[in-house]
């Protein structure tokens, strides 16, 4: 990896960056959380993951776990535009000054809307930076197994980064049971890393899993409303989209 390429991640949530942690070793990017991993009633992650990142050699960004879910959930039920934006532009400004740059985010995985709008900030800033900074490419981490996308990079792990990215994955307490799930699904996640190509337009319609139990739950008296895609991520991902558009164009 060239070291003038400065790699830039977005991640939905903390303890995300350990799908790709020898990457983060060897890229060494500045890295985006988007919110703190608190969930529903848990407690933030955001400690674990500043730690980790800064001992794999990455610097943490502008923004990086510090908002809760909750807040990030309230605002897409709200419709809650300026919320979104507001974060792009703050990693934006953050970014200023960058002259070539690789993006890596979440994918679009239909597992959890707040990693699909990673992908979107993803796509968002790839758009901001190209008329001030060269973009490399755009490149997706998937946080869950099986996620569509051509292999864009695919790195083969050694006994020494193996070792060292089971320490990070043991180490890294609130996960323990959720690492051990990926882990069986996905067994090969210790030998080799991929980061995967998506063009994710956000046109049309789309049913993803998280919706449909969404919808489920609602039904079963479990949650009071329902995020969706239509209503709720839709719209936000393609001002995001359209918001990165102008940023280039006022830059």
């Amino acid at each position: 990896m060239s070291e003038k390429l400065e790699n830039v991640l977005v991640l939905a949530h903390p303890g995300h960056e350990l799908r790709v942690y020898h990457w983060l070793e060897c890229a060494q990017p500045r890295v985006y959380l988007l919110t703190d991993g608190s969930g529903g009633r848990q407690t933030a992650r955001t400690q674990y993951s500043r730690h980790l990142v800064k001992a794999a050699g990455a610097t943490p960004g502008a923004v990086f776990g510090d908002i809760p879910d909750a807040v990030w959930y309230e605002a897409l039920l709200a419709g809650e535009t300026d919320f979104f934006v507001d974060v792009l532009t703050k990693i934006a400004t953050d970014l200023a000054g960058a002259k070539n740059v690789q993006f890596v985010s979440d994918a679009v995985d239909g597992y959890n809307p707040i990693h699909d709008l990673a992908y979107a900030y993803g796509q968002a800033l790839a758009g901001a930076l190209k008329r001030t900074a060269k973009v490399a490419q755009h490149l997706c981490s998937a946080a869950v197994p099986n996620v569509a996308g051509p292999i864009g990079l695919e790195i083969q792990l050694d006994h020494a980064a193996r070792a060292r990215k089971m320490a990070a994955v043991e180490s890294y307490s609130p996960l323990a049971d959720e690492a051990h799930r990926i882990i069986e699904r996905d067994p090969q996640c210790f030998d080799r890393e991929r980061l995967i190509s998506q063009h994710f337009d956000w046109e049309g319609s789309w049913a993803p899993e998280w919706e449909v139990i969404g919808k489920e739950r609602v039904a079963a008296g479990i949650y009071r409303r329902c995020i969706t895609y239509k209503d709720n991520v839709q719209p936000i991902a393609k001002r995001l989209k359209f918001e990165g558009t102008r940023i280039l164009h006022a830059g």
